[in-house]
């Protein structure tokens, strides 16, 4: 019986020491706990230039600001809204000047992603206040502005600077309207290309490539 006691007595002792230490091996995690994720944030701004046909005059050459601004909610797929004002201090054969004001909202695709290079492809669709003039041989030229629809199909290149901070060039075909001499509406076919500073939010949990 003492001896029993003793052993019993021995249990007891170590039960403590072996019940704390159960705890902590099972309260401490094995592997690090999965950082939180979310949606990636983004803006940009900076400089943009737009060929825009105008009938009588050529190509008339508009140079202004881009900004836009993405969210990502995976690292394929995005979506962009985009805005741009450019501005000519005139057109070819008339004594007035031209500007573009330009609102936009569309999906974001990333086509390439290696290290700290990226490929983006969008489309937007939104709408354009167009001012301008186009020569008229009678009249000299005939002047106005409108708001019509306005599409845009482009892709961009970016390279990361750092893990907030890249530069991206952007290259769009857009689509506008605008009058004639005779002052019918048509179609423009523009290009567009911009060149912008981009700040982001990298999604959390998501590590910078190669940074």
């Amino acid at each position: 019986m003492w001896i029993t006691g003793k052993n019993l007595l021995l249990m007891v002792l170590l039960a403590g020491p072996a019940s704390a230490q159960r705890l902590v091996s099972s309260t401490a995690p094995a592997t690090p706990a999965p950082a939180m994720s979310g949606p990636a944030y983004e803006v940009s701004s900076g400089y943009t230039s737009l060929a825009m046909p105008i009938p009588g005059a050529g190509q008339v050459h508009l140079n202004g600001l881009d900004a836009s601004g993405s969210i990502e909610w995976n690292p394929r797929w995005g979506a962009t809204l985009d805005t741009n004002y450019l501005r000519s201090s005139s057109v070819p054969g008339t004594a007035h000047q031209a500007y573009l004001l330009n609102l936009q909202l569309g999906p974001q695709f990333c086509a390439f992603d290696h290290r700290n290079t990226r490929l983006l492809v969008r489309a937007l669709g939104g709408s354009a206040l167009v001012d301008g003039a186009a020569p008229d041989n009678k009249t000299g030229f005939y002047h106005g502005w409108l708001v019509r629809p306005s599409l845009a199909i482009g892709a961009g290149v970016e390279q990361s600077l750092s893990r907030q901070f890249a530069v991206r060039i952007n290259a769009d075909y857009l689509r506008t309207s605008f009058y004639d001499a005779s002052g019918a509406v048509s179609a423009q076919d523009n290009l567009r290309l911009s060149l912008n500073i981009t700040f982001r939010k990298a999604r959390a949990g998501r590590l910078a490539r190669a940074w």
